[in-house]
């Protein structure tokens, strides 16, 4: 799943506000000026969450209502809202559930490792933070934390390209691995330099998110735009002389195969392709070369009425037959979950939400918490089915609900 900075800097109201993001990035002159990042919310008076703890947490399905409690209206409509009807984004975790565990008992294994390798990094479970925009919604410290609390939690960061703080601050702010997620401008000049700049911080995979051209109907922010709308600054500025700073967000609508090469061509680093749901781009991703594959409908965020990863998670493992990665989001709250992924040929899970509900309630110690209890479930569900570890969650530990 992946957030889009440019819903919150809009012009107008109804649904041709949402869609003006495929347009010059520009926020209303006569709306209340509001600042998410300072705490300000004009009609509301909600400050922005800026706690910093651990928290509680007995299934990652209560932090919604939680996080909702502190949240101003319009960062928890952000958040929580899909495209359209919804249907992608509730089809998410339905077609999880038509998975159902096969354990082996008696197995005599005596632990489980939920421990894994991606990319080169050894991680403390098959969870990895999706990248989303403009963590500065959600707590004061913004991306800083979550990049923190990620690392806490033995996993891999992945930085969305419309981040509240610049890519180079957040690549400094921990240690752990980190991969860089660009929506492809459609300034060239201004690409290069994304992709640039992520190599010279350290960023060690490059996640080309194609499904957000432009924006789509995200009814549930629509219906608050009446009130105060946060006014967000892009941490990632151009430094190139000679790029337009208003233009340089706008995204390239003809995107096409030609800039995911040159995502690799410009850092030499692995790319991975995000937000493909159909095995013909699998193909298309493998014969191009590409390191690793993203299976996502993006959180239910962008075209309504698509087929849920774990829909086309069989059919496109088939397809990858083992040859690169596959990473998958949309709807995972369950140590059960991602076991039935894995099973199905996921090689990582991304989460979204539920980690930035984590960084509202509680800071970098919020996500920590959050991607902490993820790995403790997985770990007991593999010791309970018989899978000591992550290589053996295959395929005949699952069986489709329906022959169960």
């Amino acid at each position: 799943m992946n957030f889009n900075r440019r819903d919150l800097l809009v012009t107008g109201t109804g649904i041709g506000a949402t869609l003006a993001a495929a347009g010059p990035v520009l926020a209303r002159e006569d709306a209340p000026a509001v600042s998410a990042a300072t705490g300000g919310h004009a009609a509301e008076n909600i400050p922005t969450p800026s706690a910093e703890r651990r928290i509680n947490i007995v299934t990652l399905r209560d932090l919604e209502a939680d996080a909702q409690k502190i949240l101003p209206t319009y960062s928890h409509a952000y958040i929580v809202g899909g495209a359209g009807d919804e249907w992608s984004m509730r089809e998410n975790e339905a077609a999880i559930n038509r998975w159902v565990i096969e354990p082996n008992f008696l197995s005599g294994h005596p632990a489980a490792d939920p421990s894994t390798t991606l990319f080169g990094s050894r991680i403390a479970a098959p969870v990895i933070t999706a990248p989303m925009a403009t963590h500065a919604l959600f707590h004061t410290a913004a991306e800083a934390a979550t990049v923190k609390g990620t690392d806490q939690a033995g996993s891999i960061y992945v930085s969305s390209s419309t981040s509240s703080l610049d890519l180079e601050t957040i690549a400094a702010a921990s240690n752990g691995p980190k991969w860089f997620q660009i929506y492809f401008p459609s300034d060239r000049g201004y690409a290069r330099e994304l992709l640039q700049r992520a190599k010279a911080a350290g960023y060690k995979v490059i996640v080309i998110t194609v499904d957000a051209t432009l924006t789509s109907n995200r009814e549930r922010v629509i219906r608050v735009l009446g009130q105060p709308t946060p006014v967000l600054k892009s941490g990632n500025k151009p430094m190139t002389p000679g790029i337009d700073p208003l233009r340089a967000d706008i995204q390239k609508l003809d995107l096409n195969w030609d800039d995911v090469a040159f995502c690799g061509s410009e850092t030499g680093l692995p790319v991975v392709v995000k937000s493909i749901i159909s095995v013909r781009n699998v193909v298309q991703a493998l014969e191009r070369g590409c390191a690793g594959v993203w299976i996502s409908n993006h959180g239910g965020r962008q075209l309504d009425n698509t087929a849920a990863a774990m829909t086309v998670l069989p059919r496109v493992a088939d397809a990858v037959n083992g040859r690169v990665p596959i990473i998958v989001d949309g709807g995972f709250r369950r140590g059960q979950d991602v076991f039935r992924a894995l099973a199905l040929g996921a090689s990582a899970v991304a989460l979204g939400r539920p980690i930035l509900y984590g960084l509202s309630l509680g800071g970098a110690g919020g996500v920590r918490s959050v991607l902490q209890h993820l790995k403790t479930e997985l770990q007991m569900v593999m010791q309970l089915s018989g899978a000591p570890s992550v290589e053996h969650i295959t395929r005949e530990t699952v069986v489709p609900h329906s022959l169960a």
